[in-house]
């Protein structure tokens, strides 16, 4: 572990999504090689579910702001180098009455990066 992995979570929420995307990618992996079949529709359960659990994962991720400015960097670069398959389409922590425009992920985003580097700016880290 890093020195700015023990001062910033938002490490640990990285390596979590990292692992939720390698995982989702294997269960995808498995399906791709299979036809139409009981063995087919078994693997495409499990990478259902593995897509749920990454885009919940995705939805919190965006909304988690890093405490150092290491944090606040690694998670920019992590975020940018994602595929679209990585973060989610809808956003499962919104109200359900809320409306969401398209770009909702990136409004949650930058939002929270700012309000991050304001409570960072304050710390002077």
């Amino acid at each position: 572990m890093t020195e700015h992995a023990n001062q910033d979570p938002i490490f640990a929420a990285i390596d979590r999504h990292r692992e939720l995307s390698a995982r989702l990618a294997a269960a995808m992996a498995v399906s791709t090689k299979l036809v139409n079949g009981p063995e087919f529709e078994a693997a495409d359960t499990v990478s259902g579910a593995r897509a749920e659990d990454l885009k919940a994962c995705g939805a919190s991720l965006i909304r988690s702001e890093p405490a150092t400015m290491a944090g606040a960097i690694a998670l920019t670069r992590y975020l940018a180098g994602l595929g679209e398959w990585q973060m989610p389409t809808d956003d499962p922590l919104a109200e359900a009455s809320r409306d969401l425009s398209d770009d909702w992920r990136r409004k949650v985003l930058l939002t929270t990066l700012a309000n991050a580097l304001d409570k960072i700016s304050a710390k002077g880290s």
